[in-house]
């Protein structure tokens, strides 16, 4: 049998009970459940400070030891071998124990010592495999895994638990490095279930199931048997420490710190929760905090190449790549740490394994690279890092190199979840083609995304690349890569984005960058449309971004200049939610608004970090001057913080700064009034009502609520009190008008309505309704001036603007709906229909340049729309610009063959334009179409 399990630290056991000295069967029985179960404490007291024997003294030592008291633990073994005979599973747990703290020395010689008393004692066994592994002995290590594939082969029956539970330990570790995955689910499927059919509280087998199921990306299942082994014991920090790490890996660092923190406050010592916590404040670009968390497990075991390597990633985030200061030529933290590791250890696998993938949290993919490639090359029996190093380079864009990497992954590990939708990713694009221009490059589906392709090329060439590298003075050395996803292999063009990115199923964007290329879902290929151009422009400022400041720049820095190229207006809805969250002090700060990009707890979350992240900017430029961020991009290179640039590059306090942010985001929404929920006050109006009756607003509001609930009663009753305590209340008026209309008096209702709407105090309720009114009645100018004053009184709404919009399409009034369309476009960027309405009337004010670029706009969006590409044809007509003007006529006549006239007009013009041969070669698609059509047989005999 081989078998394969996840790489993991040591897990928490219990030595199976052969002999029991002079102690009780039934009590040691006993204190196995309770050590099973997490009642530490219990059987540390029923034991006491002096155990009677072997069995007691370790159950005595792992209590000890799961509740963070490594010393106490080891002396209580330690004592017991000095005093007494040990036994093989004594002497093996105080090797663990020791193994644990990085004393190799001692542990070695411990091993030794249990192994002559059995040989096949099997927690030795394990522990001299590992020795052997972690001092870079791999033949040696290699052999020790293989020892159980023969142990389990060479016995037919296993009486304890533990022995099988070591072969599952042991076997899968040779599987993984002898490439052998057919193991898998052999040991998910049988050996460990069969572990836990001998001992139901054995809670490491699920855990080890658990493990490698997470280990696969395979998180679904990893939490239920997360699940089950909490069942049995919901006081194991190792548990709690697996389930911190899956909760990191979904970019969730709040719950993976709390679940860390739950992990020690059970044992405060547990190396791997601490790592997590390390791990987690790099994901969090905190490089100086996980610095000072990750030197404190490095203590815990001075010869963990794994907390090492995280050491290191979180020095190179935090000072940079070099490994000695240039001036002075001293070694900087990160070269230290290197040569110190270098000379400690013989093969530094597991170190730059660790050092890669903290390269990776932190978007420093180029060292990722570098560093994982390594590990790789000094530890190939890793067979995680294949994966992880492929998924890097797929990240770069270099995907030649990716697929030789993650074909050898997927042959070492085909249940990683992650190395297979990445490999079906690169079996899609090896059906791709390929545009390829002066600074990108654009693959594509040709069946379905030419179009989109060949128009993208032209809009990153033409007004993406020289606006973006000119404004941020940052030019990518090489092509950017482009991706574009459409549907193939019956998943969806977002799937394939999806899984390009992260190797899993969902991204909740269309669009992402990585660094040096950029994927994205094709517009087709999503149940919305939206703007691409926009999207495409927005990745690209990442793309100048991660690359100027060499992968160091903040996630909200790089979002906040992004937002600021992608358009020239903010969305509407901004402000609302700005002013709301305002009102509830629910708004971000620099120590917080990451979280709203890679974790949000709602759509608002996530839109209110791109709000607060673009108003950073604006406030920045506004209190240091224009090139506050230019100076900001400059320090990021150099490895500076965002603290660090308040403190010493604009000396400001950073709560200073934060209150004066504070201060400029409430005068960006003076003026902007929250809608309220009356529904949700009902109770308290009610109340206000019955101990003030002369509140005549709060009568007001109580009858209309009681309106919209049809209780017409009580919504009569309480408008007639309003009226009452103050005959103006336009709330009220509106109530009663509304009232007048269910017993059909239009006329009362009319006058109602006219009474709220002319109120100082404005009342949208009526002023909406009344303005439909005039509508109806053809009384556009009334309803113009009603909608306008809605539009004064709410400016973040759009729907009064809208409502005007109808009006003046009604009234055919071409320079009202230019200004109107122009100031509703700008907020609605996905919008087509204002967009083609807009270069419409230009065109026939024959403003050529401007309805060019309003067709050229919808085109960004809907690239396959033939109306766009026949308004943008006319256009250029309109500028003699015969060549670009023919080009547009027959793209809109190949998306509408039937439209023969835009195809006659193409060939028309690409005669007049001086080239015969397309002009040729349209007319002959326009006679296979309608073969009586004069003109184009005019130009084939021409």
């Amino acid at each position: 049998m081989t078998t394969q399990f996840a790489a993991t630290a040591l897990l928490t056991i219990a030595i199976a009970v052969s002999t029991f000295h002079r102690a009780d069967a039934a009590d040691l029985k006993t204190l196995r459940t309770n050590l099973q179960q997490g009642r530490y404490a219990e059987v540390v007291e029923q034991i006491g400070d002096t155990p009677e024997d072997a069995v007691a003294t370790v159950l005595l030592a792992r209590s000890l030891e799961s509740q963070g008291k490594r010393d106490e633990a080891l002396s209580a073994l330690t004592t017991f071998v000095q005093d007494t005979q040990p036994t093989a599973d004594l002497l093996a747990e105080m090797a663990r124990l020791q193994f644990e703290r990085g004393e190799w020395d001692q542990a070695d010689q411990t091993i030794k010592r249990s192994l002559a008393l059995n040989d096949s004692q099997t927690q030795a066994r394990w522990l001299r495999a590992e020795l052997a592994r972690a001092r870079g002995d791999l033949e040696a290590a290699q052999a020790g895994y293989e020892w159980f594939v023969d142990f389990y082969n060479d016995n037919d029956n296993f009486d304890s638990a533990e022995d099988l539970y070591y072969v599952g330990l042991g076997a899968s570790q040779y599987a993984r490095w002898t490439r052998n995955s057919g193991q898998f689910q052999f040991l998910v499927s049988d050996l460990y279930p069969e572990v836990l059919r001998r001992d139901p509280n054995f809670w490491q087998a699920e855990l080890a199931i658990a493990q490698l199921f997470a280990e696969k990306y395979n998180m679904a299942q990893a939490a239920q048997h997360l699940n089950k082994a909490l069942a049995i014991n919901a006081n194991s920090a190792d548990i709690y420490a697996q389930k911190g790490a899956i909760e990191l890996s979904n970019y969730n660092v709040d719950a993976a710190l709390r679940t860390a923190q739950r992990a020690l406050s059970i044992n405060p010592q547990h190396i791997r929760a601490k790592q997590i916590q390390g791990k987690a404040k790099l994901t969090d670009f905190r490089p100086e905090q996980a610095i000072e968390i990750l030197r404190e497990v490095v203590k815990l075991n001075p010869n963990s190449q794994t907390s090492q390597g995280y050491l290191a990633a979180a020095m190179l985030a935090a000072d940079g790549t070099l490994l000695a200061d240039e001036d002075s030529g001293e070694p900087t933290r990160l070269g230290k740490l290197i040569t110190q590791v270098t000379k400690e250890h013989s093969n530094q696998g597991e170190f730059y394994a660790a050092l890669g993938d903290g390269c990776d949290i932190v978007r420093k993919y180029p060292d990722a690279v570098e560093y994982l490639q390594k590990a790789r090359d000094q530890m190939p029996q890793l067979i995680g890092v294949h994966g992880d190093l492929g998924m890097v380079l797929m990240r770069m864009g270099d995907e030649p190199t990716a697929k030789e990497v993650l074909d050898e992954a997927f042959e070492a590990d085909p249940f990683n979840v992650r190395v297979k939708n990445s490999l079906e990713v690169l079996d899609v694009l090896a059906t791709y083609e390929t545009i390829e221009t002066d600074h990108f490059i654009i693959r594509f589906d040709p069946a379905k995304d030419r179009l989109l392709a060949v128009y993208m090329a032209r809009f990153l060439e033409e007004n993406v690349y020289p606006k973006v590298c000119q404004g941020l003075g940052y030019t990518p050395k090489d092509k950017s890569l482009i991706e574009i996803f459409n549907q193939a292999k019956n998943t969806s063009g977002h799937g394939w984005f999806s899984a390009r990115m992260v190797g899993l199923p969902y991204i909740g964007t269309v669009g992402a960058c990585a660094g040096k290329m950029i994927a994205l879902a094709s517009p087709d290929a999503v149940p919305n449309p939206y703007n691409w151009a926009h999207v495409i422009r927005h990745e690209f400022v990442h793309v100048v971004n991660l690359q100027q400041t060499n992968f160091n720049i903040p996630h909200w820095f790089t979002e906040a200049l992004a937002v600021t190229y992608e358009s020239e207006q903010r969305p509407p809805e901004w402000k609302s939610l700005l002013a709301r969250r305002l009102a509830e002090d629910r708004v971000f700060n620099l120590d917080t608004i990451n979280y709203g990009f890679i974790r949000p707890s709602d759509q608002d979350d996530w839109t209110m970090a791109y709000c607060q992240a673009y108003y950073y900017s604006q406030f920045i430029q506004q209190k240091f001057g224009d090139d506050a961020l230019d100076k900001m991009l400059v320090a990021y290179k150099n490895y500076q913080t965002t603290d660090e640039i308040l403190k010493d590059l604009f000396e400001i306090d950073k709560t200073d700064f934060e209150e004066q942010y504070l201060a400029f985001l409430k005068q960006e929404v003076e003026g902007v009034q929250l809608s309220t929920d009356a529904e949700q006050s009902f109770a308290e109006l009610y109340q206000t009502v019955e101990e003030n009756p002369q509140d005549a607003d709060a009568q007001a509001k109580l009858a209309f609520i009681y309106l919209k609930r049809k209780a017409l009663p009580n919504a009569r009753e309480h408008a007639k009190n309003a009226l009452a305590a103050d005959k103006d209340q336009p709330l009220a008026h509106y109530v009663q008008g509304r009232l007048y209309l269910t017993i059909g008096d239009n006329e009362e209702a009319i006058a109602e309505f006219e009474t709220a709407a002319g109120s100082d105090r404005f009342e949208r309720n009526a002023v909406a309704l009344l303005a439909g009114l005039r509508v109806k009645q053809k009384r556009y100018d009334d309803a113009l001036k009603l909608y306008q004053r809605g539009a004064d009184e709410e400016p973040g709404r759009l729907d009064w603007h809208e409502s005007m919009l109808r009006i003046h399409l009604l009234k055919k009034d071409n320079e009202a709906l230019l200004a109107l369309i122009s100031k509703i476009a700008a907020q609605k960027h996905h919008d087509v229909l204002l967009r083609k309405k807009m270069a419409q009337i230009l065109l026939e004010q024959e403003q050529w340049e401007e309805a060019a670029r309003w067709a050229y706009e919808v085109i960004g969006i809907q690239v396959t729309d033939a109306d766009a590409h026949a308004l943008l044809a006319q256009a250029y007509r309109g500028q003699s610009k015969w060549d670009l003007a023919a080009r547009e006529f027959e793209v809109a006549g190949q998306l509408r063959p039937k439209t023969v006239s835009w195809s006659v007009e193409a060939a028309e013009l690409y005669q007049k334009a001086g080239n015969q041969e397309k002009a040729e070669k349209v007319a002959q698609r326009v006679l296979d179409i309608a073969p009586d059509n004069d003109a184009a047989k005019a130009i084939l005999n021409d």
